[in-house]
Order: structure tokens, then C-alpha cells, then sequence
């Protein structure tokens, strides 16, 4: 591991890095005509995916901060794309769901999702997909460590 540590680990975070900005460039490109940036699409495929209904559980599944997070669900809102609601139990919480038209946008985002990561991926085998998937998913719990 010391030899791999001497000579790749300056370029490992820059890879990790340009990776993810090409996926983000990617998406943005896809999501361009469905009136979404590529930050928009985190927040939408959180609350199809995951659950998210609270701001707080949208900030720590996009890695987003309150203040930056609330201007985009700003846009989304005007959009028509989510709503913002305040809990019946805890008028404090405020809740957000999305609304008809971010429901009948999910089949388009996952098909040009589909399309992103099939440009991302193409030349590799499937077996080379999913131990890439493996090996970030592996990075992910060393992060938490």
C-alpha cells in the first residue's frame, strides 16, 4: 500500500474530484430539458428515492447547507416542482413534498439518470460497474470512520 500511497494518493482526490464534476456536467446537460440543474436533481431524487420530506433531511442527503438549500427549493417551488408545507404536529418543521408535476417528472429524471451513468460507464463490463460501485461504496464507509 506504501508504494500506492507515494504515487497516486495526490492524484486519487483530484480523479475523485474531476469524476464528480463530470457526473455533475453530465446531468446538467440531461436535465436541461426538463428545467433542472444538476443541484435540482439531487433534491428531487432525494424525495423519490430516499424519503426526504424535511429541509433537514434534504441538507444531509445533498450535502447542502440550510441557507443554499432553501434557495433551491426556492426555484424548485416557483417551478412547480415541490412544495413546502408546515407540519400539523410541529408548525416548526416544515415539510417537502413533491408536488403532481415533480411526480410525473421521476420516469423522465431516471431515464436521462440511466442515460448519464450508461455515457459514464460505457467500455466497462457490468462486472467492472458493479465492483466500481463496490469499491466507492467501500470509500464512503472509510469516510465515516
Amino acid at each position: 500500500m506504501a508504494a500506492f500511497e507515494e504515487s497516486n494518493n495526490e492524484q486519487l482526490g483530484y480523479l475523485i474530484s474531476q469524476a464528480r464534476n463530470a457526473l455533475f456536467a453530465a446531468l446538467d446537460k440531461e436535465m436541461l430539458p426538463l428545467d433542472l440543474t444538476a443541484s435540482q436533481f439531487v433534491v428531487v431524487i432525494s424525495a423519490m428515492r430516499h424519503g426526504a420530506r424535511t429541509v433537514n433531511e434534504f441538507c444531509q442527503l445533498a450535502r447542502i447547507e440550510p441557507g443554499p438549500m432553501s434557495r433551491l427549493l426556492d426555484r424548485l417551488e416557483a417551478k412547480g416542482i415541490v412544495r413546502r408545507v408546515r407540519d400539523l404536529e410541529d408548525r416548526r418543521q416544515v415539510n417537502v413534498a413533491l408536488t403532481d408535476k415533480g411526480v410525473a417528472l421521476c420516469p423522465q429524471i431516471n431515464a436521462a439518470l440511466h442515460k448519464v451513468y450508461a455515457q459514464l460507464l460505457n467500455g466497462f463490463s457490468e462486472q467492472e460497474a458493479l465492483a466500481f460501485k463496490h469499491a466507492l461504496e467501500r470509500i464512503l464507509l472509510n469516510a465515516k470512520q
